[in-house]
């Protein structure tokens, strides 16, 4: 095919920037979970988004999402996740079968500890599905092309995440001290926020492996498509209501993110 035969000629750049990419979205998962929110949340916003114990808080998941994608322009752009997480088993095939073993086994933990069996079915039946898919891709296209093209595609989709966020509100603390959402303008943009694009772009890279955004859109898809009433945590409907709540009034209107605010503030 023609796109392999471009890709190609290309693909010692496409390593290289694939190496730094990865490299970098292991340094900000580490950086997430050991340096002092009061830091790290100054240039990331909602890092915690990246710490294990918060990874299973569907609800607090799903309330970030719903505040951060707005717009038909974010929301479009990550409409690919599921399409990467393929891509990611792709990739997870090719370095070695115990990285697909690692993959469920945080899939098979995350809906345990979350705890609606009924969200818990479909998680694990999607990503099912999309390893499925990942290990035909494989057959049809051959291992060297498969991974080539996930390489290049996932990075592309990490950069085109980051982009469409400039379309949303700037999250608290970015601009200011304050906890309000508020519009980008020459007079409040600054240094923290020219340099949490780069930083975003790293941590939307990272956001399309199968434990971070697929099982928020797992939650909304069961719930909305397929019309199933969630057993312990919220309707989606109680996350959209939340969210607006928050962006009119700020992370001190939701108590899991006025505590987020408090912890990156340094204020009880």
């Amino acid at each position: 095919m023609e796109i392999f035969d471009w890709l190609s000629n290309y693909e010692p750049l496409i390593n290289q920037i694939w190496i730094y990419t990865i490299t970098a979205m292991i340094v900000l998962y580490i950086i997430c979970n050991t340096i002092p929110d009061r830091i790290v949340g100054k240039y990331l916003p909602l890092h915690n988004v990246f710490k294990p114990q918060t990874n299973v808080d569907l609800d607090y998941q799903s309330i970030g999402y719903a505040l951060l994608h707005t717009t038909w322009l974010t929301k479009l752009t990550h409409s690919t996740i599921i399409i990467e997480v393929v891509l990611w088993f792709i990739i997870f095939q090719s370095w070695h079968w115990s990285f697909v073993l690692l993959a469920f086994s945080v899939i098979f933990l995350q809906s345990y500890y979350i705890g609606d069996k009924k969200f818990g079915l479909f998680f694990i039946l999607t990503s099912l599905i999309t390893f499925g898919l990942s290990y035909s891709t494989i057959q049809y296209l051959g291992k060297e092309n498969a991974v080539l093209i996930s390489k290049a595609l996932l990075m592309l989709g990490g950069l085109m995440r980051m982009l469409s966020h400039s379309a949303e509100l700037i999250p608290p603390i970015l601009v200011d001290d304050s906890d309000q959402f508020q519009k980008l303008s020459l007079k409040n943009i600054n240094w923290r926020v020219l340099f949490s694009s780069p930083i975003g772009y790293v941590g939307e890279f990272g956001s399309s492996l199968p434990s971070r955004i697929l099982p928020i859109q797992v939650n909304y898809l069961y719930q909305n498509v397929l019309g199933i009433k969630p057993q312990s945590t919220l309707s989606w409907s109680d996350v959209n209501a939340s969210a607006k709540n928050v962006l009119d009034g700020g992370y001190m209107k939701q108590n899991t993110l006025k505590e987020y605010y408090n912890s990156v503030m340094k204020r009880n």
